[in-house]
């Protein structure tokens, strides 16, 4: 199978999570909370994804115009299907809340990479054409030495395939403690 796709790096700038906690409930639901801060260690926003819901409880906003605008084109660039609205206060809790998570997922990777002999590979699928409900992450590992690009073609294009509503992957791969994130858009197959 021949397959011909498009591999974007996806870009965080110098923003990071920590404090992150995860906290899965009683009812075995998922309760995160963690702290966005910029590269100097400041404190930029707090946020709370309670359970079973999508939306973003944000708290301690200490973000500047400048900082905003950074995330909202981040974000664009890391997400070019979707635009969002720095007029709309939801919308904007709900960019912050969605780039805070993927922060957050960034920062549990690198922990256990360091602690891990494997690659950890974290990874959803989405469509380019139509927004989805109902997908979630999916975390795989692989032994040291698997490249990303054999990792991409020879386990998550196939994948990707199998879905024919989907056209794309976001994907973490973390080694080490290092992650690196890419944003793969299968152009043709045959």
């Amino acid at each position: 199978m021949k397959i011909k796709y498009l591999k974007r790096p996806q870009s965080y700038g110098n923003y990071q999570a920590n404090r992150v906690i995860w906290i899965v409930t009683l009812k075995n639901e998922l309760l995160i909370k963690f702290n966005i801060i910029d590269e100097f260690g400041n404190l930029l926003y707090k946020i709370t994804e309670p359970p079973e819901t999508e939306n973003y409880e944000m708290s301690e906003y200490a973000l500047s115009a400048e900082q905003l605008t950074e995330i909202k084109n981040l974000s664009d660039e890391n997400n070019p299907d979707f635009e969002w609205d720095l007029d709309d206060e939801e919308e904007i809790v709900f960019m912050l809340g969605n780039f805070g998570e993927i922060l957050a997922r960034r920062n549990w990777l690198a922990r256990d990479s360091e602690k891990d002999d494997q690659v950890i590979v974290d990874y959803i699928f989405d469509s380019s054409k139509e927004v989805l409900k109902n997908e979630f992450f999916q975390v795989d590992f692989f032994a040291k030495g698997i490249t990303e690009d054999e990792v991409i073609e020879n386990f998550l294009l196939p994948k990707l395939i199998e879905r024919e509503e989907m056209d794309t992957v976001i994907v973490n791969i973390a080694e080490g403690g290092v992650v690196d994130s890419y944003r793969v858009t299968i152009q043709e197959h045959e």
